[in-house]
This record gives C-alpha cells, structure tokens and sequence, in this order.
C-alpha cells in the first residue's frame, strides 16, 4: 500500500477582533475638529456626512449607525473602536489607521483608501 505524500495544507479561520470598550459618554453633536481627540465617546446614529476631522483620533469609541458621506478623515486614526452600521460614499480615509476596530454591516462605496493602514 503506497502512502500519499500530500501535504494537507489548513488555513486557520479569521479571527474577529474582541474589542472592549470603557464605558462610553455620548457624543455632543459639535461637528468633527480637525486633529480632534475623541476618545471612549459613542456617536449613536450621528450624522457626519460632508464633516471635516483629517488627522482626527477615535480611541475606544462607538460608531453605530453613522453617516460618514463625504466625510474626510484622512490621517484619522481609529484605535480600539467599534463601527457598526456606519455608511460612507466618498468618505476620505486616505492615510487612516484602523489598530485593532471591528467594523460591522458597514456599507462603504467609493472610499478613499490609500496609503491606509488596517491592523
């Protein structure tokens, strides 16, 4: 009997990022900042569409059910952060950083991502 010298080749399964989030304080509707800081704040079905933050960071935040049309974010960094729902046609994250997001049903069309970074 003549053994196979296959080798069987397994590719492990996608691990989904286990994000934890702080407790989270609501988001006070003031429009993104360039080089904004927002950190542990949950923007609940905010509309963000046509905002500017480039260079904006986003640390143990809460994106659920937002509009990021024609929002830019480029140089945004979102680290440790959740979206969920979130829609975006033409939203700018060129140069973005997304460290350890999951990112949930989002519809994205026509996003600008180059020279972004996803971890």
């Amino acid at each position: 009997m003549a053994r196979s010298s296959r080798k069987t080749d397994t590719i492990a399964t996608a691990r989904r990022p286990e994000v934890r989030l702080p407790p989270l304080v609501p988001y006070d509707g003031a429009g993104l900042e360039p080089d904004g800081d927002y950190d542990g704040v949950r923007f609940d079905g905010t509309d963000l569409a046509d905002g500017s933050g480039p260079g904006a960071r986003f640390m143990d935040c809460a994106l659920d059910g937002c509009v990021l049309d024609r929002t830019e974010l480029g140089r945004a960094r979102f680290i440790d952060s959740v979206l969920t729902g979130v829609r975006g046609v033409g939203t700018d994250l060129a140069g973005a950083s997304l460290r350890d997001v999951e990112v949930v049903d989002a519809r994205l069309g026509g996003v600008q991502l180059h020279g972004a970074v996803l971890e």
